[in-house]
């Protein structure tokens, strides 16, 4: 697996520092999940961060206090991170917690021939985090977006002009993407999708029904 198909630092950091948004913050701790070198990176983050504010506090802000800095991460711990894999469930624990039951017990809506959405939360810029579900074989409407996007694969594989995504990869896509995903054959496919704005349907029918599917 490639660095590509993981979420990029900045979203690690801005985790470990509390300051991302629900529907990222759900995002990141479900990617997580698959990836113990990322869940490191995060627990050295917090040490990082935890020790600069605490170095700021007792000394004055000069030249020694990278010195301080360093010294002092290297007395410390890395903290034990938090499991976020459940053994219960075939998906991350910080997504059954975050939705409060299965993931199949949730009510599915129909979104095009073999596939499903359900949304799990809408912030105020309209950004949207949902789960997709669609059968094996399935060829996603082409479509584009209106702002960025990233899609966990938590069930299945599906692939695209830009590779094959299997589980605990993110796609990531922008302004500039049109793409088509196909799933692969004989295997439901499930993804964790955080986008910025609904999606840009490229057929007519598409857009005329993309009210009542909420994508």
């Amino acid at each position: 697996m490639s660095t590509a198909h993981k979420l990029q630092d900045e979203w690690l950091l801005s985790y470990a520092a509390g300051a991302l948004n629900p529907g990222r913050s759900l995002m990141v701790a479900s990617h997580l999940a698959y990836h113990d070198d990322l869940q490191n990176t995060v627990a050295d983050a917090e040490v990082i961060g935890g020790t600069l504010l605490n170095a700021m506090d007792e000394a004055e802000v000069n030249d020694s206090v990278f010195d301080q800095l360093m010294s002092r991460i290297e007395k410390n711990p890395r903290p034990e991170v938090k499991p976020v894999a459940s053994t219960s469930s075939a998906y991350p624990e910080a997504l059954t917690e975050f939705i409060g039951s299965d993931v199949n017990s949730l009510k599915w809506h129909f979104m095009g021939p073999g596939m499903q959405q359900t949304r799990l939360w809408t912030g105020p810029n309209d950004e949207r985090l949902w789960l997709l579900r669609a059968r094996g074989g399935v060829m996603v409407p082409e479509h584009g977006h209106n702002g960025e996007e990233w899609t966990l694969l938590l069930k299945g594989s599906y692939s695209t002009e830009r590779g094959t995504y299997g589980v605990g990869d993110v796609d990531s896509a922008d302004e500039s993407i049109v793409h088509q995903p196909k799933v692969t054959p004989d295997e439901e496919c499930v993804c964790l999708v955080f986008a910025e704005g609904p999606v840009r349907l490229n057929s007519m029918l598409g857009r005329l029904v993309q009210p009542l599917i909420g994508v």
